[in-house]
């Protein structure tokens, strides 16, 4: 229809110039030199700083609605970023993707102050559907997220947490706990009874070697040395027990190279931190 009007528009011209009628002073009959060309179209772009009531893998422009981070909320944009190297958004598990995820995990540990495994925190990236990314929306989000408990669910948090592993007390920092084999964990005041603390992580060149107990059960008990402060020797499966936390193929190939160590006392209990104690910290228990 709308090129039939066209034509039939064109036509009558025609015949206003075969009748003798002119153009109106002023008017030179050219459509087309009097138009300013049409901005290029730009693509929407969200902003860090920013906090949300829930986390997303893909965000699209009518279901964004960034709010304060003194409020409750789910999750705190840390960084966004832009790529103009990709066709698309990639996928979890590819080189592209891990490269994000990478460089937000760097993002992320600036914002806290700390390796974010040090507390409990998990982070992920957000990316435009495919649509905006073809019309130019070539960002992507590092959103942060509290955790309700090691191993839990995302949970809501009020206030921001930059600079959160920087602070004295902070109860998102992974510290001392009661633990039962198999069965819980839970957080305890390094000043009260425990029989766990959190020491740090150890990076794994595999997810092969993330799963090889032998493997896990030295490098634990090498980062529980460090973190002791004592020198490593074959004498410290003596001294301690050691858990950490399981690593899945996924999480590994979307770039968590790293896994949690705890030092288990279990059947002794302690009243305070075993960091920086020395040796006399965790006797030689040979019985």
């Amino acid at each position: 229809m709308r090129r039939w009007i066209a034509t039939v528009a064109l036509a009558g011209a025609a015949v206003l110039g075969l009748t003798g009628c002119g153009l109106p002073d002023g008017v030179d009959g050219n459509l087309t030199d009097q138009w300013s060309a049409l901005p290029a179209p730009e693509g929407f772009t969200p902003e860090a700083g920013t906090c949300h009531l829930a986390y997303a893998t893909t965000a699209y422009r009518r279901s964004y609605f960034p709010m304060k981070c003194d409020v409750a909320h789910m999750t705190e944009t840390v960084y966004v970023g832009t790529t103009d190297v990709l066709s698309a958004p990639p996928k979890a598990g590819t080189a592209d993707y891990v490269k994000l995820l990478q460089t937000c995990e760097t993002k992320v540990n600036e914002f806290v102050g700390g390796d974010w495994h040090d507390g409990l925190l998990w982070f992920g990236l957000t990316l435009p559907g495919v649509e905006a990314w073809a019309g130019g929306a070539h960002w992507y989000r590092c959103e942060l997220v509290t955790l309700d408990q090691i191993f839990g669910e995302e949970g809501q948090h009020t206030g921001s947490l930059k600079g959160e592993l920087t602070k004295p007390g902070s109860p998102i920092r992974l510290g001392c706990f009661s633990y039962a084999s198999g069965r819980s964990i839970a957080p305890v005041a390094c000043t009260k009874k425990h029989n766990a603390e959190y020491v740090g992580t150890v990076p794994v060149a595999s997810y092969a070697a993330a799963k090889d107990r032998t493997k896990m059960i030295k490098a634990c008990h090498q980062r529980i040395a460090a973190y002791v402060g004592m020198k490593y020797s074959s004498d410290m499966k003596y001294r301690t027990g050691v858990f950490w936390d399981s690593l899945t193929q996924t999480e590994f190939a979307n770039g968590d190279h790293r896994v949690r160590c705890y030092a288990w006392f279990s059947p002794d209990t302690k009243t305070k931190s075993i960091k920086g104690a020395g040796a006399k910290a965790l006797p030689i228990h040979y019985a």
